[in-house]
């Protein structure tokens, strides 16, 4: 079902692409025909048959070529770890959820944390928007594995700083949440920024507490990198730079057996996940 409606989402929004496939298609065909008949007079192709099949195949050759899938696995050899990168609401996903947040762990909606950001809509969707439910846990977390902040003035928010990659494991009713330092906060500003260094310090931490927290339970995290913090990276190269960092930890030690990365839809028209799966077999 979900192939069907990939298809026809790819037929709505590149219908001209659709036709040009399809003639491009039927046009090679009438090539090849129009070569063997002129070059080897003995075949003969001709008639409705031959016309109805080279149509059916160049139909087929046309939704082929915009027909994108929504999901594709890759394998890590030599072990049992499959990545799932797929498009899809990160809060439907079965198993421990990752949030990415500033070093502030800021929590209050507005300047500090916009609430456009997945950090944002996490604080509204779990919390209420009210942010001393999770200051609490995050709080209580972080003094529970010996974590101090490093005071810094700041505009507004949080004025407690902690080191980029610091993770705390936040409980909503029967859901698991991973929040980790991602990003730095501007402190005039309260503007997230990031890099691909600090990028994957942090991911490189987070995956350590994910490895002691998974307990057999898959792992979801999106596309990291890839929102109001800045890291200026294209979908295909911030995700293949995801996946890399998945393959690495879960070669040096295993993770746990499903790990997703969840795509917005609004990243569909920007990566082909075939592709994708293609280069990580290779």
């Amino acid at each position: 079902m979900q192939s069907l409606k990939d298809l026809w989402h790819g037929i709505t929004h590149h219908p001209a692409k659709t036709v040009g496939y399809c003639f491009t298609a039927f046009s090679v065909l009438f090539t090849i025909v129009k070569g063997v008949d002129r070059f080897i007079p003995s075949i003969k192709i001709e008639g409705p048959f031959a016309l109805w099949l080279a149509i059916i195949i160049s139909l087929a050759f046309g939704l082929w070529k915009v027909w994108k899938p929504s999901k594709a696995k890759i394998q890590v050899a030599n072990c049992n770890t499959v990545i799932e990168v797929l498009f899809g609401d990160l809060f439907e996903q079965e198993g421990i959820r990752i949030i990415s947040v500033n070093e502030f762990f800021d929590s209050k909606l507005g300047r500090p944390v916009s609430d456009k950001s997945l950090h944002g809509i996490f604080l509204q969707k779990c919390f209420g928007g009210y942010s001393e439910p999770f200051d609490k846990q995050v709080e209580a977390e972080l003094a529970i594995h010996g974590i101090q902040g490093t005071p810094i003035e700041k505009i507004e928010g949080k004025k407690l700083c902690y080191p980029i990659g610091t993770t705390a494991m936040i409980q909503v009713n029967h859901d698991r949440y991973l929040v980790f330092a991602f990003a730095k906060s501007e402190p005039k500003t309260c503007k997230a920024y990031s890099n691909v260094e600090w990028m994957w310090a942090s991911l490189y931490r987070m995956w350590q507490r994910a490895r002691d927290e998974s307990g057999g339970h898959s792992v979801n995290l999106p596309l990291v990198g890839g929102g109001l913090s800045g890291l200026g990276l294209p979908t295909r190269d911030l995700l293949n730079l995801i996946i890399l960092s998945v393959i690495t930890e879960t070669k040096s030690r295993e993770i746990t057996q499903v790990i997703r990365i969840v795509l917005h839809r609004s990243r569909f028209e920007d990566v082909d996940l075939r592709e994708i799966a293609e280069h990580w077999k290779e």
